[in-house]
């Protein structure tokens, strides 16, 4: 499984984080047999690792992110071209079999998609998340709530120490 790591900049009036995004190509295919994975199932392999309170949907097609807690996605089918870091960022094809590791404060929007694709998304420890879309007068109390997130105890998809 190819890994690849990204360290975003600060785009404001979206924070991002210190910490880099993960991105891991193909995960779900290595971790159960190519292809066959359902969304219950991606979520109870989740849960194994501290990721809960999930679901299974898709991705805005608006710049937004979460100021209280980190995000795992895992592509379960399909495909999208999804920017990460704001306006003028890095741009991820995020296929089906892939899982991305998104730190409080990473901003995501999905460019286009295949009509097939489905996501999964999950938080660590279960916890809740909020939307922000990148307000100005909301910055300095999202740049606060981003600090105050923990670092994961485990990595989504090995479930070592992150």
């Amino acid at each position: 499984m190819e890994t690849i790591k990204m360290q975003l900049q600060e785009n404001k009036p979206f924070p991002n984080n210190k910490l880099p995004v993960v991105l891991y190509k193909k995960a779900l295919d290595e971790i159960f047999k190519q292809n066959d994975y359902s969304g219950e199932a991606v979520l109870s392999f989740l849960k194994k690792h501290d990721y809960s309170n999930g679901w299974i949907n898709g991705i805005l097609s608006e710049h937004h992110f979460h100021s209280i807690a980190h995000e795992v996605l895992a592509c379960i089918s399909g495909s999208a071209r999804v920017q990460l870091g704001g306006p003028e960022s890095e741009t991820i094809t995020f296929t089906q079999g892939d899982v991305v590791f998104l730190p409080a404060g990473t901003a995501h929007k999905k460019i286009e998609s295949t009509e097939d694709f489905i996501i999964v998304g999950a938080y660590p420890n279960g916890d809740s998340y909020d939307m922000r879309y990148g307000e100005n007068s909301e910055y300095d109390e999202v740049k606060e709530n981003i600090i105050q997130v923990p670092k994961p105890e485990l990595d989504p998809v090995t479930g070592q120490s992150f």
